[in-house]
């Protein structure tokens, strides 16, 4: 009995597409892309301004996890924060969003979030991390970020 090619096509592109999405799901699990997100809503305090303009990410299958991008650096390191609710974590990123994922920024999932905040002295100051149940704030005598969870 002789199997032509023609009744085997449709094996070979069921197999195909399921390759495919075995490898874009891996992709995503190990390098996940940042997705922009409204929620929870930030903003943070600059001498004495507040302002709302930062962006947030929310990498895909990571719900925990927020990466916050301020629009300029300030103070001349202050950029991006990493936030981990799970851990209770705020971190700030010594590397900034530098990789990317089809063009999208992306985090590796093994990667540090950063230095740890709570135990820093910056700018001559204790950086001070709240995670309280709607909001999460960290802070030091220069600038002041708000995560508002509801």
């Amino acid at each position: 009995m002789k199997i032509s090619p023609r009744h085997l096509l449709p094996d070979f592109i069921k197999v195909a597409v399921a390759l495919v999405i075995i490898l874009l799901a891996l992709a995503i699990l190990l390098k996940p892309p940042l997705l922009k997100s409204d929620f929870p809503r930030v903003s943070y305090t600059f001498n004495g301004n507040t302002y709302t303009n930062a962006v947030l990410y929310r990498p895909l299958a990571m719900p925990t996890r927020y990466y916050i991008e301020l629009p300029e650096t300030l103070a001349g390191r202050y950029r991006c924060f990493a936030v981990d609710r799970r851990r209770e974590v705020a971190a700030l990123m010594t590397n900034e969003l530098a990789h990317t994922f089809f063009g999208l920024p992306a985090v590796k999932r093994g990667e540090p979030l950063g230095m740890d905040l709570e135990f820093r002295h910056l700018d001559d100051s204790v950086w001070n991390v709240a995670f309280l149940p709607e909001t999460i704030l960290f802070s030091n005598a220069v600038l002041s970020v708000r995560l508002d969870i509801k």
